[in-house]
């Protein structure tokens, strides 16, 4: 869900609202590209090499490039609709326009429900406005369609953390680790939970 580092949790209510300019482009550009999804994304090649390459690497700046790449490919649907869509859907989300966030990356959703990305970066939003059990049912759906998709698997770890589930914090974090061994703030939590549960065994 959310890259290394992206892990501020923001309690916001929103309300659903865009502006009429912006709403008559969605409605045109659904019309003129919703059964046109693209082949790429989750889907394409190169990941399994780069995925190879970064669990093989001992690298820390290696590792980050490989890392870079891979989110490069999980970024990009190869329609160009979504893809604006998807960065528009970023810029309100870095902006704390949340409400708007969601609208724009539901839309994604709509017009390519293979697209891993759009699900992911929905269920981040969902996570930052504190709504976690809707975050889950997205997150889950991204791990479906890109099962090695080491930032919603360290989101779900944060989630299960916030809701003092342990067993399923420790789940997601070992998965995300196993997947992409470079990933120091997860590990370092995980690290901490195995210390807190061993604790409890003894």
């Amino acid at each position: 869900m959310l890259s290394d580092g992206a892990t501020k949790i923001i309690e916001l209510r929103y309300t659903c609202h865009m502006g009429r300019r912006f709403l008559k482009f969605l409605l045109i550009a659904g019309l003129l590209f919703w059964g046109n999804p693209a082949f790429a994304r989750q889907d394409d090649p190169k990941l399994d090499d780069l995925f190879g390459q970064l669990s093989e690497t001992k690298d820390i700046d290696k590792a980050k490039v490989i890392e870079g790449s891979i989110w490069k490919i999980w970024l990009t649907s190869g329609s160009d609709t979504v893809d604006f869509l998807m960065l528009q859907g970023i810029s309100y989300m870095s902006q704390g326009q949340f409400a708007k966030a969601i609208t724009l990356f539901s839309t994604v959703i709509k017009i390519d429900p293979e697209f891993s990305e759009g699900w992911n970066k929905r269920a981040t939003v969902l996570f930052l406005i504190g709504e976690y059990d809707s975050s889950i049912e997205d997150i889950g759906r991204t791990l479906e369609l890109e099962p090695r998709h080491f930032g919603a698997l360290s989101g779900l770890g944060q989630i299960y953390d916030l809701k003092k589930s342990e067993e399923g914090a420790l789940s997601a974090y070992e998965k995300a680790v196993a997947i992409n061994p470079h990933l120091p703030s997860v590990k370092a939590r995980l690290d901490q939970l195995i210390i807190e549960r061993d604790k409890k065994r003894i």
